[in-house]
């Protein structure tokens, strides 16, 4: 990938480039208010564990990339970006800590809640090392490519979790139609405006599995029965065993 081409472009198309991705970032808001607002009705996690840790990872990199947003690159997209990625580091810091306080019964029921916790920032720091191998091997300085691969893995994941849980616990509508808003908009701009590198089958290929999953996954959300009474889902401990 050519970074200024991608910004030529972008240029040449900065109008719609920046409707679609505006659309898309409320989209993302959408989803991510949705996700706190399932966690407190059901006190349970919202989010599945492991994008927890890869999208923090991705977005925390980027933000901490700052010389090269405004200095080496110097343009107005990563820099709108970079600013726009700090309220969803914000997010991701938030389900982090729900997790760490209502995870521990669901996710390691054998293990003491100060061992959780220790496996928890043990897992964070590792995929923080595989993220910065995955970041440089795929050659995507601009986090264009990358960024795909995060919308991607989101449903395929939430699907797994609800039906592991049975149920809609952790999950709402709100959810699924912010998704569903961020994966359009985003895939459109990028595909149509970002130019000839992300109009490749392959990277069509990929927005068209997000969407596919992303209906895939509301669908699975319909199926299933309501999230129980929380009077009947005790919320998680928080004092350490011992």
């Amino acid at each position: 990938m050519d970074p200024h081409a991608v910004f030529d472009a972008l240029d040449d198309n900065m109008v719609p480039v920046f409707t679609l991705a505006t659309l898309a970032m409320i989209g993302n808001y959408i989803w991510f208010a949705g996700a706190i607002a399932a966690q407190k009705r059901d006190k349970v996690y919202a989010i599945p564990l492991f994008l927890t840790f890869f999208w923090f990872a991705h977005d925390s990199s980027y933000v901490l990339h700052y010389d090269r947003w405004f200095n080496q690159y110097d343009h107005w997209f990563p820099q709108l970006f970079w600013a726009l990625i700090i309220v969803t580091v914000a997010f991701e810091i938030y389900y982090m800590s729900q997790t760490l306080r209502l995870g521990h019964r669901e996710l390691a029921a054998g293990l003491t809640v100060t061992q959780f916790r220790a496996g928890f920032f043990l897992c964070l720091a590792a995929m923080y090392v595989a993220w910065l191998w995955l970041q440089q091997s795929m050659q995507d300085p601009i986090y264009l490519d990358i960024f795909a691969l995060t919308v991607l893995s989101y449903p395929c994941l939430a699907i797994a979790m609800m039906l592991r849980r049975g149920d809609r616990r952790g999950f709402n509508a709100t959810m699924c139609a912010g998704f569903l808003m961020m994966t359009v908009c985003y895939f459109t701009a990028s595909t149509f405006f970002f130019g000839p590198y992300f109009q490749r089958w392959e990277y069509a290929a990929v927005g068209i599995a997000s969407l596919t999953c992303g209906i895939a996954m509301t669908w699975v959300y319909r199926q299933l029965p309501p999230a129980p009474s929380t009077t009947a889902v005790p919320a998680e401990r928080t004092e350490v065993a011992a």
